[in-house]
């Protein structure tokens, strides 16, 4: 506890203290580092007809565009000089659809802000660095699920809609309140980072970017230990212990078989599902009319991740992959048949107006588990292909398609996606347009929801 409270006040605590010596908070060195962009984008959905109903109607709409909005305003500062640093980043959000939501896609709100950094950086010594604020996981190997990343947050933004340049995708992860002590060395690193718990969850029958930022990333007490070697050539082995709520060790390896060519491993071992299941017994319980609060649970059951992948870079600096995914835990083809079959036994109407919307609360449960599910970065099957790549044109622009599948129902999310700075109207100017799909039968992973069709066209302007 002493510890916790260490790493997550001290810097805090610290920076207050020489606040009025240095007055880099004053305004010039903020406006110096500062990096303003606004955003705009226009996305174009398009649904099939899904698995679900509420009030016997599809709770998706068929067809709507989106019209995005967002600024964002990210800056720094030496509170001392070589010791103490300030960083922070911070996302204002909003969206107009032009036709009215389906049930499944409402939001409480459809403006929000996110705050993605507040860090305060203290240099202990020249290696060492200790962090405190709200501050963000480090990244795995894996573009697809990476389970040497142990410190999972939920998705902070709207259900219908979202930007979709590559560069947000890491602020809809909420980032935690916490500390981190770290040493980088030539030989080695190693690291300590504490997350208090500092919320609860309570209200699983909505959207994770309708709960407040601590709920989404600090509804758990955890502590990370970490360590990677840096002395073995061509490897770079670590190893990841995680305790608290959950306890979990997980060991990944990048293999630099050329420079440019590069092969990665992850595994991951809990002692505890990472996720919450749909449970067989207290959907017997609701047809008995018993009625529980829930449908889903964790149990502490030990599961194993797995990921392995390559990477090819070209000479141009091109980039073509291949992954590969399995989790232990994920549903086998009959405990997901189970959940599904449950859903359509709900749309099922009893000619009872009160048992109708109590079947239909506990579809809206049920979307919003799954849902969630998703939003924790989490899938819920067992094996994944995972292939992207980025090919590097002219005037720097790029254009990166991808595709996902579940192996098991033969789901898949291709995509594409391209992006240009428009030199030739303003260098600080960037477009990106892009499609992306879900395909699959209604009682599939990827398409559960409805197969989707998405088409977007966004602009970016740095200030």
């Amino acid at each position: 506890m002493n510890l916790r409270l260490a790493l997550l006040f001290f810097p805090v605590y610290l920076g207050a203290s020489t606040y009025l010596q240095a007055d880099c908070l004053a305004g010039s060195e903020v406006a110096e580092n500062a990096d303003v962009a606004l955003f705009a984008q226009t996305h174009y959905v398009h649904k099939q007809n899904s698995l679900w109903q509420i009030d016997g109607q599809n709770p998706f709409a068929a067809n709507n565009i989106y019209n995005d909005l967002g600024v964002k305003f990210s800056s720094g500062c030496s509170l001392i000089d070589n010791t103490l640093d300030l960083h922070f980043s911070l996302y204002g959000l909003t969206y107009y659809p032009t036709r009215q939501v389906g049930k499944f896609e409402e939001d409480n709100s459809r403006s929000r802000a996110l705050i993605d950094q507040l860090q305060v950086t203290y240099s202990v010594t020249g290696n060492i660095q200790l962090e405190g604020g709200k501050i963000r996981a480090r990244p795995g190997l894996f573009f697809l699920r990476s389970p040497a990343s142990l410190l999972s947050s939920y998705y902070g933004g709207f259900k219908p809609t979202r930007f979709y340049d590559p560069a947000m995708q890491a602020a809809y992860a909420e980032t935690f309140w916490g500390g981190r002590l770290s040493q980088e060395g030539g030989d080695y690193a190693l690291g300590i980072t504490v997350v208090p718990e500092l919320a609860r969850i309570d209200k699983r029958y909505i959207s994770s970017g309708n709960w407040s930022a601590s709920q989404r990333a600090n509804s758990a007490e955890r502590y990370l230990l970490s360590y990677t070697d840096y002395r073995l050539e061509n490897h770079a082995p670590s190893v990841n212990v995680l305790l608290g709520a959950t306890r979990s060790v997980a060991f990944s390896d990048s293999y630099t078989y050329t420079p440019q060519f590069v092969m990665s491993a992850e595994l991951a071992l809990h002692t505890s599902q990472q996720w919450r299941h749909f449970s067989a017994e207290k959907a017997a319980e609701v047809m008995d009319w018993e009625f529980p609060s829930s449908l889903y649970e964790r149990r502490d059951k030990k599961g194993i991740e797995l990921a392995i992948g390559g990477q090819y870079t070209s000479e141009r600096f091109s980039v073509v992959g291949l992954e590969y995914y399995f989790q232990s835990e994920g549903y086998s083809q009959s405990a997901w048949r189970q959940q599904t079959d449950f859903v359509k036994k709900l749309n099922t109407p009893t000619h009872y107006d009160f048992l109708d919307r109590a079947f239909d609360s506990y579809k809206y449960l049920m979307g919003a588990e799954i849902n969630n599910t998703g939003n924790q970065g989490m899938l819920q099957g067992k094996h994944y292909v995972n292939v992207y790549s980025s090919f590097q044109m002219r005037h720097g622009a790029k254009l990166q398609p991808y595709l996902t599948v579940n192996m098991m129902d033969g789901s898949a999310m291709p995509g594409v996606h391209f992006s240009s700075v428009l030199e030739r109207i303003d260098q600080k100017l960037e477009m990106y347009t892009g499609a992306y799909t879900a395909l699959g039968k209604q009682d599939s992973e990827f398409a559960i929801f409805g197969e989707t069709l998405g088409v977007y066209l966004g602009f970016k302007y740095h200030l």
